[in-house]
């Protein structure tokens, strides 16, 4: 068994170090990985073919919760490539950017709420493929700067990927899981994910307010701009958007007792690939097979892993740290899932804290169990800013191959404090919920703390007035220098 666990351990690890080097390619890693885990299984642990079954799709008794997941991201993987050919979501969001009418602030928050409602359909990837190069395009016919823009869209990426279950593969995974409902996680995670969307763009106001400025002549351009060019197919469009809010209809009327999300899912996908008139090979050829061998990697390593106790393990050890205190456990898995998550893709991260989650959560009722895996969810998916590693590294190479480069170390300044004061802002918010004494004396003190600064910017001192404006110069220089 020792050696059993030194193998497969040291094998997670490995394929972790060779994903995150780019040694070697994640999909191609992740089975090697997990070949090496089914052979110790099997010869070193006596177990039979059926374990490596389990190990892909899950057991019976788990409701076979890696099957569903999977079934899921196909889904949304079809459904969300067919309504990218119709340019349904650069037609949305040329829309959004045309009401702003060149108004820096407006312009700003504009693109922040395209941001996070594309991710909140679309995976992170194809939002950043398709926002970055919009982004530019739109910067070069106003004649601005795109480095704002293009910073805050990569930060809220990980925003929007919080707002329903299937926003982000975390989230899905997790979902499948712990049998969470969709409305019951929008209510949880996505309206919290609302309020954290407000407090981050009133920070990146702050922070960029005077970068923002727009000639007249860009504005003109803007006005008279036709949006129609973006879209190849405007009939698909208007299926693909039918098929969307029918989709997200169903998610909340229909209860999974009744008919899983990833069945549903399905059939609408289905439904749209026969009435889309698109070529089904052509539709394949764009769908990301290599995420999904990866997963099915990712799977199996960290199933062995629970298979041998180590998760057991993992679990009881975060449990002790707390002293089976709701609230300080709450912030362990918040922090050291989001820190985890900024070194390693998120997704192996997420796959082997679940089971964690189930072990402590076991001993706190279902209603209370299942805010463990909310934090979870916020940490794995906000991480990801912390650094430009991850999914961040192509927000860096899609700007400088559109000749608008941006440096590792502007991005990390930017996203490493900003997700910082997001994770401060729900550390906050737990500690209302659930220990308010302390919550109600950080909030006063906050509250009075800006009331001092407010005060004093207000008085005819001079020179306090100046140490003021000095202090958010350098902030300001921080981010934007």
């Amino acid at each position: 068994m020792i050696l059993s666990i030194i193998i497969v351990l040291g094998c997670f690890i490995g394929v972790i170090l060779l994903i995150v080097t780019e040694r070697l390619n994640r999909a191609v890693a992740a089975l090697i990985g997990a070949v090496i885990v089914y052979l110790t299984l099997t010869f070193l642990e006596g177990m039979d073919f059926q374990v490596i079954l389990e190990l892909l799709f899950g057991s019976e008794s788990e409701g076979f919760v890696n099957l569903h997941s999977l079934i899921l991201i196909i889904a949304m993987m079809f459904i969300v490539q067919i309504s990218n050919e119709a340019g349904l979501f650069q037609f949305f969001a040329l829309n959004l950017i045309k009401l702003s009418k060149g108004k820096p602030l407006y312009l700003m928050s504009i693109f922040c709420v395209i941001t996070i409602l594309i991710s909140a359909v679309l995976n992170n990837i194809l939002t950043v493929i398709i926002l970055i190069p919009l982004t530019i395009t739109v910067s070069r016919i106003l004649n601005v700067n795109p480095s704002p823009y293009i910073l805050t869209q990569a930060i809220l990426v990980n925003i929007g990927g919080t707002f329903f279950t299937i926003s982000s593969i975390p989230n899905i995974l997790i979902s499948n899981y712990a049998e969470i409902q969709f409305v019951d996680f929008f209510l949880n995670v996505g309206i919290l994910s609302l309020l954290i969307f407000v407090f981050t763009l009133l920070f990146f106001i702050f922070v960029f307010k005077k970068a923002l400025e727009i000639p007249q002549d860009g504005i003109k351009i803007l006005r008279e701009f036709n949006v129609w060019n973006f879209v190849p197919n405007k009939i698909l469009l208007l299926k693909s958007l039918f098929s969307l809010i029918i989709l997200f209809i169903l998610f909340i009327i229909i209860p999974t007792s009744l008919l899983t999300t990833d069945i549903i899912a399905l059939i609408i996908a289905l439904i749209l690939i026969l009435i889309s008139r698109i070529e089904v090979k052509e539709i394949f050829s764009k769908i990301d097979f290599e995420l999904i061998l990866y997963l099915l990697g990712i799977f199996v390593i960290a199933g062995g892993l629970e298979l041998l106790g180590v998760v057991q393990l993992l679990g009881e050890s975060m449990a002790n740290l707390s002293g089976g205190d709701l609230y300080f456990q709450l912030l362990i898995i918040l922090w050291i899932s989001a820190f985890l998550s900024s070194a390693i893709d998120n997704i192996p991260i997420t796959k082997v804290l679940i089971p964690v989650i189930g072990t402590i959560s076991s001993d706190f009722p279902p209603n209370i169990g299942d805010q463990f895996y909310y934090s979870l969810a916020i940490g794995a998916n906000w991480g990801d800013n912390l650094t430009p590693l991850g999914d961040n590294i192509l927000v860096v190479q899609l700007a400088e191959a559109n000749k608008r480069p941006i440096s590792f170390k502007q991005f990390f300044k930017i996203g490493f404090i900003t997700t910082v004061y997001q994770l401060i802002i729900i550390s906050i918010y737990y500690t209302l919920i659930f220990n308010p004494s302390i919550g109600i004396l950080i909030v006063l003190t906050i509250f009075l703390v800006f009331i001092v600064l407010f005060i004093l910017k207000k008085s005819r001192i001079k020179k306090v007035n100046k140490i003021i404006e000095n202090i958010i110069t350098i902030l300001r220089n921080m981010f934007i220098g």
